[in-house]
Formats: C-alpha cells, structure tokens, sequence
C-alpha cells in the first residue's frame, strides 16, 4: 500500500514538473502580466513549432495590435539567443477597436490575449526561447515595459499540454487573413471614452500653467540676464516698439517650442526614448549653449563686437540699440532653450500625458506650454504703458550691462560642470555616497522594491546636474539639517537616480509614474502606494509628508 502511495506521489510529481515546462514565470506590474507559453511538455520533432507570448492587462489597460492606430506603439518582440529554432513569426490576433477622447483611434486588446509565434525547428533536443519584449500599456496615460522572457521545453516524448495548446489556437484562430486595411475598415470601436473632448483640454491647461509658472522656477536663472536687458531696454519708449518687441520675443519662445515638439515627435515615432528637457542629456547640445553664452558674456563685457550683417546684429537683444525684432525673436528662442531643463508643477503630468500621444497633440501640448512661458511678453503687449514705470536708458545701462553679464558668466561655469561630468571627468551624482548627513546610495528599482517588501521607507530622488531646481531642492530642503534628522530618525533610505546622461531604466521609471521630466520625488511607505511630492519641494510640504505618514 506505501509503495503505490509513492508511485501515485512520483507520477504526480512528473505531471507537475512537465506541466510547469510549459508556461514561463509572469512579469507582473500594476498594469497587467506577461509571459511565455508553449503548448508541450517536451519538444516535439515538428518542422513547424508554435508558442506565444501571453498578456493579461489589468481591468482598463491595453496593450496593442501591430498598427496601433494613433497614438502608442506594437509590441516588439526580438528571439535573439534563443536555441532550437529559427524565423519565427509574430501572428496578430483580430483586436478591438477603441476612440478615445480627441477622437484619437487605437487598435488593441483590453483583455487577455496570446500572440501566436510560428517557428521553424534548426536541429533536434531541447528548446530553449528567450524573447526581449517593449511594449507599451495604456490607459489614462501610457506606460513603457521591457522584460527578458525565458522558457525552457527539454527533449524526450510526451503529449502536448492540451489546455495550452488550446489556449493558443483560439488566438490563432483569431488571426485574420484579409490584409490590415479590410481588417481596420471592418471594425467597429469595442470602446468610445466619455468626456469627447474634456479630458484633453485640461491637459492643454496643466501645460499652460506649467509653461506659466516655468518663468519664476530656478530654471530660469540662466536667462535672467536676458529677459532683465530686454525689459530694461524698453525703457521710455514709444507704445508700438514695446508691443512689437514683445510680440517677437512671444514668437521666438514659442517657436522654440514648435521645433521642440516636432523633434520630440519624430523621436517618437522613431522609437527611440523622449522626455522632457533630454536635449541636456547631449554634450553636443551642452557644448553649443556654453559657446553661445559666453560669446554673449565677453561681447556684454565690450571685449570684442560681433560683426554681423545688420538684420542680425545685437544677436540676443543683448544691446540698447534698437535693431528691428528679429534680435528679440532670436533671444525668445535662446531663453526657451535655456529656461527649459526642469519641469514644473502641472507641467510633468502634461509632459508624461504627452510622449505618449500622436503628433498633433505632441505640438498642441508643447505650444501650450510655450504660451505660458510667453504669457509675460503677450502681457506687456496688451498693456505697453506698464513699461514707463522703467527709467529711460542710458549710461547706467553700461554698468548694468556688466553686472547682468556676470549671470551669463555664472551660467557659463554651470554648462561647463554639467559638460565635465557628462564626459565622465567629474564624479557622478549617485557615487557622491554622504552629502552632508544624508547617505545617498545609487537608484536601483529591484533593491527599491525589495526594501519596501522588507518593510522599509525609501525616499526617490531624480536628479541631473543640469538640472537647477534639483539643486536647489536639494540644497534647500532635502539637506535642511531638520528635514535630514527627520529622514535619520525615521530610518528611510534615500536612493538617488542620476539622469545627467540618457538612462533608459530612469526614463522608463519616470514613465511609469506617468512623468518626462525631473525633478522627481516619491516616497514609498510599506503597504501604500508610492506618494509623489511635488517638483518644487518646500521644507514644509517634505516634512508634513514624512510626519503624516504612520507607517514609518
């Protein structure tokens, strides 16, 4: 009787274990699973063998066709060091049909669903498959996942797994023969969003508002010697040259941000990895805006002159001389590029809401941004008489020209420590390891997520040292000798993400906390979800979300 009790349990045992070499481990996020599945237990001597790729979003999530539509983007799937076969070929289940508000037209799966993957065997035995997949889930807002798939189906003779294999022909069967035109005609939307058009045009005005209060941020340091000498130089003059130097000032800022939304775009649609401010991530860009700035810091210091045809000279409307607006369209332009490496309150969700959407509302969401940043200039546009409360220029503006140049100088030395660390001469950002009585140790998303799971705070910092206002949160709030003891105190730890150079897991963390631009700040409590402070920390706010929080 105890014998065919352990044969009963050894068979069992087998079952389990050639069950278990059908399906792979599920990657699991807050927006859905994915993993591989393949319908045997051992590897059959087929010259054709099929598996697929398994998603299930989580209730509202999609994940997308291979013409998305609109907006998003297919899932990409790469088989590179896999053994057993070769040419494998995605198959594309029939997906539903959804319009969303702007009437933005994307075609996926909101429940589960299996891309089936045909392959041709290359030599006999096992089969191991590896799959690197990027995909893209969406909801309210967009989320980018990559993850390295493995599964494992060893040698030997066996019957396929029948639940599997009958979970993957109905997918199959789901597969269309028509073409991908008759296939997008004959749909009917499985979903139309409420609200038409609502829900955009509050993303229009969080942009704005970022673009508005973007002009009092730290960020703006840079070009306070730009805007403070074109401002003063209007002093005393007539009503029509203060509208029309406004006004070109507006367009060149918001010209800025026209190039910018279009080459945002077309990265996009490139497939390559965008956000906000990342041009600062270039040393190339770096090194142009430090030439730049410091030819206008000795020209300001009357050193040497810049002899230019006459429609460009006075490049930057950094001299009193009156010379037509297009020196004021150039110095809108400079200081939208100068002022924008930071984000904003409002503007983060704007941005985040942004990178995942087509062309159109890309731009749509970036101009909105430059009217805001523009707003001041429009200002005195329509109200030119608040200028007369300016002294006339005059020789003062000699002294003051040398004083405003110093900021230009400032912003100079700041562009060459950005470009000294982006080239690796300077130490990085997370080796720095003690900043006063704060220990920073180096952003890491599976030791962030293992530390929470063992019940302990940490506290997110991404930071880039082109970034002013993370300097001067840091600086300012978060090494505040109280807001560190209160750190110490409650045992939390602080982990630092340096985004001084491009960093795809940074981006795609940002990304999943629906952001594109820094400084970010979360604080992650055991058992809560992470709390997301604002971009422009006070000591008040930081202290208030650590005290609140009972947990630590």
């Amino acid at each position: 009787m105890r014998l065919r009790i352990y044969i009963v349990i050894s068979l069992l045992a087998v079952a389990g274990a050639e069950a278990g070499a059908v399906v792979g481990e599920w990657k699991t996020n807050p927006q859905g699973q994915v993993r591989l599945v393949a319908p045997y237990q051992t590897a059959p001597a087929d010259e054709t063998i099929t598996f697929g790729v398994q998603f299930k979003p989580a209730p509202g999530w999609m994940v997308y066709w291979k013409i998305p539509g609109d907006a998003g983007y297919a899932p990409k799937f790469e088989f590179k060091g896999s053994v057993g076969f070769e040419k494998p070929v995605i198959r594309w289940p029939r997906p539903q049909f959804f319009i969303l508000p702007g009437n933005i037209k994307e075609y996926g799966y909101e429940d589960e669903v299996v891309y089936p993957v045909t392959a041709k065997r290359n030599q006999d035995g096992a089969i191991h498959i590896t799959a690197k997949i990027d995909y893209l889930t969406c909801k309210d807002s967009c989320i980018p996942y990559r993850y390295v798939l493995n599964l494992d189906v060893p040698a030997g003779s066996g019957a396929p797994d029948a639940e599997i294999k009958s979970l993957i022909d109905r997918f199959i069967q789901q597969v269309p023969h028509e073409n991908d035109e008759q296939v997008q005609k004959s749909l009917v939307p499985e979903r139309v969003a409420v609200g038409a058009d609502s829900s955009l045009w509050l993303i229009l005005a969080f942009a704005f508002m970022g673009g508005l209060i973007l002009n009092v941020m730290p960020c703006v340091l840079p070009v306070l010697s730009i805007k403070l000498f074109g401002l003063l130089g209007h002093g005393g003059q007539e009503r029509r040259i203060v509208i029309r130097d406004s006004l070109a000032s507006a367009g060149g800022i918001l010209f800025s941000f026209l190039v910018g939304g279009g080459v945002l775009a077309l990265a996009r649609e490139a497939g390559m990895a965008v956000g906000w401010g990342i041009q600062f991530q270039d040393p190339r860009f770096i090194i142009f805006l430090l030439i730049i700035v410091l030819t206008f810091a000795l020209n300001l210091y009357g050193l040497f002159e810049i002899h230019l045809p006459r429609r460009l000279s006075h490049l930057g409307a950094l001299d009193a001389d009156d010379e037509g607006p297009f020196s004021y369209f150039i110095s809108g332009m400079f200081a939208a590029l100068l002022a924008t490496p930071c984000s904003a309150p409002f503007l983060g969700t704007a941005m985040g809401f942004a990178i995942s959407q087509p062309p159109l509302i890309i731009l749509a969401i970036f101009m909105a941004v430059g009217f805001g940043l523009a707003f001041p200039y429009f200002g005195l546009a329509v109200f030119p008489k608040t200028i007369h409360i300016l002294p006339k220029p005059g020789k003062w503006m000699i002294t003051l020209k040398k004083l405003l140049a110093l900021l230009l100088v400032g912003t100079a030395i700041w562009l060459g420590w950005v470009l000294i660390h982006q080239i690796g001469v300077g130490p990085k950002i997370s080796s720095y390891g003690q900043v006063g009585t704060v220990k920073w140790i180096p952003f890491n998303e599976d030791e962030l997520d293992k530390l929470v799971s063992q019940g302990k705070p940490v506290f997110v910092d991404v930071t880039a040292e082109w970034c002013l206002t993370c300097k001067v949160n840091e600086k300012f709030v978060i090494h505040d000798p109280e807001v560190a003891a209160e750190f110490q105190k409650r045992g939390v730890v602080m982990m630092l993400a340096d985004w001084t150079n491009q960093d795809l897991v940074i981006g795609h963390y940002l990304a999943k906390h629906g952001r594109a631009g820094i400084p970010f700040y979360a604080l992650y409590v055991p058992g809560r979800p992470p709390l997301v402070l604002s971009e422009l920390l006070t000591k008040k706010k930081l202290l208030n979300a650590l005290r609140s929080a009972n947990a630590i």
